[in-house]
C-alpha cells in the first residue's frame, strides 16, 4: 500500500517538474494552482501517515494537472493558429502592395481565398484547421514573385 501511494505521489510531483519547466505562465491557472494544493496535502497526509488520505489527494491532484495541461495545449494551440495567421495576412498584405508577375496572380488569388478560410476558422474557433489554410497560404506565396524582382 505505501509503494502503491509512494509511486503516486512521484508520478503527480514528476507531472508537475515537467509541465512548469515548459509553459510556466500559462499554468498559472485555477487547476495548476488547485493541483499544486493538493500535491502539497498529500504530502503532509503522507508525512503524517494517513496513507489513504496521501492517496485521495494524489488521485484528486492527477485529474486537476489534467484538466490544467488541457488548458496549456488550448493556449498553444490558440497561439501557433494566430501566429501563422498573422504570417499568412503579412505575406498576402505584402504582395498586393507590391504586385506580383501576371504568371503569379493565380497564386495571390487562391492565397487570399485561403486566407479569408483561415480567418474564418480561426474566429470559429477552428484552430487546427485555421492553421492549415495559414499554411497553404504561405505554401502557395512561396513561389511567387514580384512585379519588383523581374
Amino acid at each position: 500500500m505505501k509503494k502503491t501511494i509512494l509511486f503516486s505521489l512521484l508520478i503527480v510531483g514528476l507531472l508537475f517538474v515537467a509541465f512548469s519547466a515548459t509553459a510556466q505562465s500559462l499554468l498559472d491557472n485555477p487547476d495548476y494552482k488547485k493541483a499544486l494544493e493538493l500535491q502539497r496535502q498529500a504530502e503532509a497526509a503522507y508525512a503524517e501517515g494517513d496513507y489513504d488520505k496521501a492517496r485521495e489527494y494524489s488521485e484528486q491532484a492527477k485529474l486537476y494537472i489534467e484538466r490544467s495541461n488541457a488548458y496549456v495545449d488550448q493556449r498553444l494551440l490558440i497561439y501557433r493558429a494566430n501566429s501563422l495567421l498573422k504570417a499568412a495576412q503579412e505575406r498576402v498584405s505584402y504582395f498586393k502592395s507590391v504586385g506580383v508577375l501576371p504568371d503569379y496572380q493565380g497564386y495571390l488569388d487562391q492565397a487570399e481565398k485561403d486566407l479569408a478560410q483561415a480567418k474564418a476558422s480561426y474566429d470559429a474557433g477552428r484552430y487546427e484547421e485555421s492553421i492549415e489554410y495559414s499554411r497553404k497560404v504561405l505554401a502557395g506565396i512561396a513561389v511567387m514573385k514580384t512585379v519588383r524582382e523581374k
